[in-house]
């Protein structure tokens, strides 16, 4: 059964260069280099502040796995990770989280920094719709209080994450697994207060003994809690007895782009929630005395859609260290996939692709795998990009790609290109490659590039 819904016109309420969907660190990545590359840009973002999965779901520590090794964040990111920590400090007392942000903090630190980079702002502001005529979007529409408005550009970028923007352009997606579609869990994060800081850190790091326990008590069959997940990742550790998230409520079985499921997984979350809480007082006296201080606003994904691009990366083509003539990044090699079907085997590596167990591979001594261009470029549409997890990939070669701070720099890439594109009146699939490479690369991005 359909309805049809009757003809309207749309107010035209912006005019833009540069339209970026997404306030993540793709998001964020891309409109802060489109507008240093003299661009006007506007960043739209469904939510009431920036940060994607860093402020929304409480990933704080999200380049954890660089730590100890010879790889350090690049560009925007980096700068936005020094420049926090150097106005706000790290309220951390834990030992090896030296580099966490204050979520909350961090919302009102973007809200300056994007607006001293000269990026105009439209919070609150969902897309549900896109206007394209001969593979030309024309403006996305989004949806207000006061009713549907558009926003026209010349050059559009998708960083939703999901690639809402593309979706609904009618651009080829895959989502999840090849084989069946299935993605990994959705997760809502809990802040906790009252811990007894000191009875945590009277014998080294506590909560990293508590996760290693658990972990242990779990396969040994000896906790019966109805979640899956046997991992109980915590956060930042403050003086006033705040631990700044618990990364263990996982609902499987997830459709992220489904409405109904992600009805079902916020409720199934919160109750995992309560369940994790009651047995973290009951187990360990330096928790006794927490509650809930707040549940993250919404349910955090690892994976959803993925584009059909000009090219589609590959675990091959990461784990061969393929070299790419339009190469835009360079990241440290680093798999994270939880399984999708909740089998939490302790270790697995890649070569199971995501059906038998949990992959997990840290960055191994100078191992790294490069991004194209091209992953990035939309099978049709001649005026969009996407950025993010999102991009052109196999589904084990995504748990390689989603990391925050690789987010940020294909962002960064995709909002220089865009500017590149207008500047040289050309589509964004026949922009000027070396010039790009080149411009990156003046900006501090570490890449290699071929000789003419």
């Amino acid at each position: 059964m359909t309805l049809i819904r009757k003809q309207t016109s749309i107010p035209i309420q912006k005019e833009t260069d540069v339209c970026v969907i997404g306030g993540g660190p793709a998001g964020i990545g891309a409109a802060v280099a489109a507008a240093r590359h003299n661009k006007h840009v506007i960043l739209i973002e469904k939510r009431g502040f920036t940060g994607g999965n860093v402020t929304a779901c409480y990933v704080e520590n999200p380049d954890y796995f660089m730590a100890g090794t010879q790889f350090a964040p690049e560009g925007i990111y980096a700068e936005i990770e020094s420049g926090f920590l150097s106005k706000f400090g790290n309220d951390n007392v834990r030992p090896k989280k030296n580099k966490s942000f204050n979520s909350e903090t961090l919302k009102c630190y973007l809200d300056d920094y994007l607006l001293s980079n000269g990026v105009q702002l439209m919070l609150h502001s969902f897309v549900n719709d896109v206007i394209c005529e001969d593979d030309i979007i024309r403006a996305v529409i989004i949806q207000t209080k006061k009713g549907p408005a558009a926003i026209t550009a010349k050059t559009f970028i998708d960083a939703t994450g999901d690639g809402d923007v593309a979706y609904a352009a009618g651009v080829p997606c895959d989502i999840g697994r090849d084989k069946d579609g299935k993605c990994q869990p959705g997760t809502v994060a809990v802040r906790l207060a009252g811990a007894n800081v000191k009875e945590l850190l009277t014998d080294g790091d506590k909560l990293q003994k508590i996760t290693k326990e658990f972990r242990a008590e779990y396969q040994k069959g000896n906790i019966q809690l109805t979640c899956k997940r046997q991992d109980i990742p915590f956060g930042r550790l403050t003086k006033a007895g705040i631990i700044s998230y618990v990364n263990y409520s996982c609902a499987y079985g997830i459709d992220p782009t489904d409405n109904e499921d992600l009805t079902r997984g916020e409720i199934e979350c919160r109750k995992y929630i309560l369940e994790i809480v009651q047995y973290l007082k009951t187990h360990y006296v330096e928790l006794r005395d927490i509650e809930i201080a707040s549940i993250a606003p919404e349910i955090g994904f690892r994976d959803s859609r993925r584009i059909h691009g000009n090219y589609r990366l590959t675990i091959e083509d990461m784990e061969d260290r393929k070299h790419f003539q339009d190469a835009i990044a360079v990241f440290p090699r680093f798999y994270d996939m939880l399984s999708p079907d909740g089998i939490m085997s302790e270790t697995s590596d890649f070569s199971g692709k995501g059906y038998h167990g949990h992959i997990f591979e840290p960055v191994i001594g100078n191992r790294y795998f490069e991004v194209p261009y091209r992953c990035m470029v939309p099978d049709k549409i001649n005026n969009m990009l996407v950025a993010g997890r999102c991009v052109s990939a196999d589904h084990v070669a995504e748990c390689g790609l989603r990391a925050v701070s690789l987010c940020s720099l294909m962002g960064q890439a995709a909002g220089t290109a865009g500017a590149l594109a207008i500047d040289n009146q050309v589509s964004l699939s026949n922009i000027p490659i070396k010039t790009l490479q080149k411009q990156l690369i003046n900006d501090g991005i570490k890449i290699p590039m071929d000789q003419d």
